[in-house]
């Protein structure tokens, strides 16, 4: 190897490891990413369990409540955003765990989901269906909405 190359080659691994400009806006490390990598695949893992036939609703409930416990609000609110999927039937778990969940924080967000017209039809819909599971929209919070709903029932 010549002299010359060596230096070359030098300068170069060197340039590897110099700092990009600033590209990450948000200024998340490797920690911060991998903790959300982490929220992400724990959340996709509850929306496949809720297939499961061998997991209660108690069991699932512990689920979430572990996962707010770890990952704090954030939790519920990578649920609310992973109801922006193509597949209906993993929408529906979603609404399923966000109602079991029950976290008032999501709330706001769901409600902005199910009045935006840029969303789609079927988006907007398990966003409100979520609220009415909650308890959270005008006509479940009706004192008299619920007892004509316990008459008929």
């Amino acid at each position: 190897m010549t002299p010359g190359r060596h230096i070359l080659m030098g300068k170069r691994d060197a340039r590897q490891f110099q700092r990009a400009p600033d590209t990450n806006k948000q200024g998340w490390n490797i920690v911060e990413l991998e903790s959300r990598r982490q929220l992400r695949r724990r959340v996709n893992e509850l929306i496949e369990l809720v297939d499961d036939p061998t997991i209660t609703t108690r069991d699932m409930r512990e689920q979430l409540l572990l996962g707010i416990a770890t990952f704090g609000e954030l939790f519920a609110l990578q649920l609310v955003r992973s109801l922006h999927r193509d597949d209906h039937h993993e929408r529906q778990s979603i609404v399923w765990l966000l109602t079991l969940l029950d976290d008032q924080s999501t709330i706001p967000l769901l409600e902005q989901i199910s009045r935006d017209e840029g969303q789609s039809r079927s988006i907007r819909l398990s966003a409100a269906l979520a609220l009415a599971g909650m308890g959270a929209t005008a006509e479940t919070m009706d004192d008299t909405w619920r007892k004509r709903l316990y008459a008929t029932g």
